[in-house]
């Protein structure tokens, strides 16, 4: 049978966009490539049409579900001034986790068991996670990964918590702390102090010549 051009490209996402929905949904490892295949419409034997192994289709499941979070956060973020902006990136954050549609929240445990393969590609897309952090946010990268690190953290206390109060807690004593961290550090008195620093270092060096 002859299928239309493009035919085998849309199919192909369709597999991917099927993989990335039911990994969030139910973790890596309890999805085989029956089920993602009969969710997709398709029978088993496609499988090897489209990938080389179940890790293939992993890594690009895992990408999908990262690169549509983050531009769904540049979209949301865009024209806010840098506070506002690195505040509701973590509001957006905490957001998608707790509906358990956060890759990073739903995804990174069960992504720690896999190859080589899957998890240098979830590595690359932590990486530009961060370097929007730096970019559009006016974080250091240090803020960044910081922020990054503590706010997954809190996410997974949180939900692994049976009391709805203390996750609550848990959760806004990060993004509070978090958020001050951002004005200590990385705002614009921060930010002129540093220049400031810089300036009178460059003058002493020029001095001691």
């Amino acid at each position: 049978m002859r299928y239309a051009k493009g035919h085998r490209e849309e199919t192909h996402a369709r597999i991917v966009e099927t993989a990335s929905r039911l990994f969030r949904e139910k973790g890596v490892d309890r999805v085989g490539v029956d089920e993602i295949m009969r969710e997709s419409g398709l029978t088993h034997g496609g499988f090897y049409v489209h990938f080389r192994n179940k890790d293939q289709l992993i890594a690009e499941a895992c990408a999908l579900a990262v690169d549509e979070r983050a531009d769904e956060w540049k979209e949301n973020l865009r024209g806010l001034p840098p506070e506002e902006a690195f505040a509701a990136f973590l509001d957006g954050y905490i957001e998608c986790a707790g509906s358990g549609d956060c890759p990073f929240a739903s995804l990174g445990a069960d992504v720690a068991r896999q190859g080589a393969e899957v998890r240098e590609v979830y590595t690359e897309k932590v990486e530009e996670l961060v370097e929007f952090m730096t970019e559009e946010l006016s974080c250091g990268r240090e803020e960044a990964l910081l922020a990054l690190v503590a706010v997954s953290g809190a996410i997974n206390v949180a939900n692994a918590s049976n009391d709805p109060k203390f996750s609550k807690e848990i959760i806004a004593t990060t993004r509070r702390n978090l958020v001050r961290l951002w004005v200590d550090r990385c705002g614009p008195k921060a930010r002129a102090k540093q220049s400031v620093r810089k300036t009178r270092g460059k003058l002493a060096a020029a001095a001691a010549r």
